[in-house]
């Protein structure tokens, strides 16, 4: 077998409402990290903000303008985001998260580990924040809090067979997930196996 340091790992933090804090942190540096969307605020130092909706670009964007990496999505258009295309992949899953796994192999990454990829709603809840809010400053924000989650399984184990078949391997590190197609690992397991 392959030693394990003998690559890097890319490591994909979405907002699945299993995440914890001290898990993060304990993630941080062992290999370049894909914040998505809110995940940014618990992993400040990530490599890459990902965040496929124009929606919340136009809600969060100002929050994050500390964010000094780069910045990536597949819908916004505006200065400093770079615009993901997705072309080669047959589906995009609808959530930020599985593109955020899409775009790390994209730009390299053969061994990917992700992180609060619950893909369900866990004791009620779609993210590990408070719900997207409805208004912001008076405004309608456009943001819908996991809508269509039901699929996203069924969509991730159909790309689960494209990654295989591009020779990557993906390990879920998730507290609690509704994904069966990928290797599980506690984040212990994992920093044990990555650190070597």
């Amino acid at each position: 077998m392959q030693n394990e340091k003998s690559h890097e790992w890319w490591i994909v933090i979405a907002t699945g409402p299993s995440l914890r804090c001290k898990d993060v942190q304990a993630l941080r540096g062992v290999g370049l990290t894909v914040a998505i969307n809110c995940a940014v605020f618990y992993a400040p130092w990530a490599d890459f903000l990902f965040a496929a909706d124009n929606a919340w670009w136009h809600t969060y964007g100002p929050m994050v303008a500390w964010y000094k990496g780069p910045r990536i999505s597949k819908t916004c258009v505006a200065p400093g985001i770079e615009r993901w295309h997705g072309k080669g992949w047959p589906r995009t899953g609808g959530n930020s998260g599985h593109m955020g796994v899409q775009v790390a192999v994209d730009k390299g990454a053969t061994h990917v580990a992700i992180y609060g990829f619950d893909q369900q709603k866990t004791d009620g809840l779609a993210h590990c924040h408070a719900d997207h809010p409805k208004t912001m400053k008076g405004k309608r924000t456009n943001m819908g809090n996991a809508v269509g989650i039901a699929a996203w399984p069924r969509l991730m184990a159909a790309t689960a067979v494209d990654l295989k078949r591009c020779g990557v391997r993906v390990v879920n590190l998730s507290r609690e997930t509704a994904l069966d197609c990928f290797e599980r690992m506690s984040v212990e397991e994992f920093l044990e196996m990555a650190r070597g």
